[in-house]
């Protein structure tokens, strides 16, 4: 039995074959096929397991088409935790099949701020070459998902502490996430500036390293564990007890990661479940938005974290009008580096979402995932709209009328 699966082997034996999972699957929905289901992947990983099958391209493809929404895992009438499942057989699969630009890409890059910074920096340059390439169809169309990338990224313009706006209440360490910290900057400044005003004393390593969620979706786990490993030390270092993050990927990777790697009293918060604190009795003055919003669920929000009240409180609070989307918790279509190997399933998924928020009129929609708000900005360009995206912090510092 493989050491990756071993383990699993209890939750993937309980599966009865109910195909409850199949209805709230967005990968089958589109392809039908029973192979991609979620207990098609679970009876995949069995046999990977056992070896009655051998890990091949095929398998690897397989497993390569799911989310990690999680929307089965809490579906599932007997609690597997499919997500898992998927992952510690991407796992096996990345060991018998190495890829060598796959390992470049995850163990070395990626792991390590300084190349990461290189190589983001060294594609904001090229972006421009690109261009005319992506308009032959010579490039993957995913490359234009990120849209122009900012001139800068946000870690430079944050200092490494922010003192809290009159008596501070508490200190919170900010983990900055990849995607916010290379694709929207101005969200990582809401987000310290927020903070401050509401009493907080904000600090921000500067050795963090990526959460290690894209390592572990691609099967690269011990990677991940030493990053994990790495960023809890970073945040030990400065007597840090609560870290947030504007990410729903980042705190649901970290929620899980940091416990097992010793966290020994420090807790992580979703940001919106921070500010649901923080907000709550504060006598600031929130200045009204006078537009329409609506909301959209992030999946490691809703599914991993079980949060959805706290944003649409906020969104309430602050928001002349809130209007409830249709299908809110329904998956974007993106799934971190889902959508790069499978553009055409993840924009099929995601036409149904702008549909859905369409429908709403919303002016505005906001959402707690920076990789969401990627994904719905490439959707409602795509059918024309003029929908903005923003996350909901931004919605607040706005609000809280603070200017950068």
């Amino acid at each position: 039995m493989s050491e990756e699966l071993a383990g699993l082997k209890e939750h993937y034996m309980r599966c009865v074959r109910c195909g409850q999972c199949r209805s709230v699957c967005p990968v089958f929905r589109e392809i039908r096929n029973e192979t991609v289901s979620p207990r098609g992947k679970i009876f995949l990983a069995h046999l990977l397991s056992s070896g009655e099958a051998k890990v091949n391209n095929e398998a690897a493809s397989l497993l390569s088409q799911c989310l990690l929404c999680r929307a089965c895992s809490v579906e599932c009438p007997s609690a597997i935790p499919v997500h898992e499942i998927v992952t510690a057989a991407r796992s096996l699969a990345a060991k018998k099949l190495p890829s060598p630009l796959k390992s470049l890409l995850h163990r070395k890059i990626w792991s390590s701020p300084a190349r990461l910074n290189f190589s983001v920096s060294l594609f904001r340059h090229c972006q421009g070459l690109l261009k005319p390439a992506a308009t032959l169809n010579l490039l993957p169309p995913a490359l234009s998902l990120p849209g122009r990338l900012p001139r800068r990224p946000a870690r430079p313009s944050i200092p490494g502490q922010t003192p809290a706006s009159g008596k501070a209440k508490m200190r919170v360490g900010y983990f900055l996430g990849c995607s916010t910290n290379y694709l929207f900057p101005g969200i990582a400044r809401s987000t310290v500036a927020v903070l401050a005003r509401l009493g907080c004393e904000v600090v921000l390593p500067q050795e963090l390293k990526c959460c290690g969620l894209p390592q572990l979706a691609a099967g690269e786990d011990k990677t991940a564990a030493h990053m994990a490993s790495a960023n809890l030390e970073a945040f030990r270092r400065l007597n840090v007890k609560v870290v947030v993050s504007d990410c729903a990927s980042c705190t649901a990777t970290l929620k899980e990661s940091f416990p097992q790697n010793g966290s020994n009293g420090i807790k992580v918060l979703d940001l919106s479940e921070l500010l649901a604190v923080l907000t709550e009795g504060n006598e600031l003055k929130f200045k009204t938005i006078n537009r329409v919003v609506t909301y959209h669920d992030p999946c490691h929000l809703a599914n991993a974290q079980s949060i959805t009240a706290a944003p649409r409180n906020l969104l309430r609070r602050i928001c002349t009008e809130f209007r409830e989307m249709p299908g809110a918790a329904e998956c974007c279509g993106g799934g971190g580096s889902f959508v790069l190997h499978h553009y055409g399933t993840g924009m099929a998924i995601l036409n149904k979402k702008i549909l859905n928020l369409k429908k709403t009129g919303a002016e505005t929609v906001a959402t707690s995932c920076p990789n969401c708000i990627m994904q719905l900005r490439h959707g409602l360009l795509k059918h024309g709209s003029g929908t903005e995206v923003v996350s909901v912090v931004q919605l607040l510092a706005e609000s809280l009328e603070i200017t950068f």
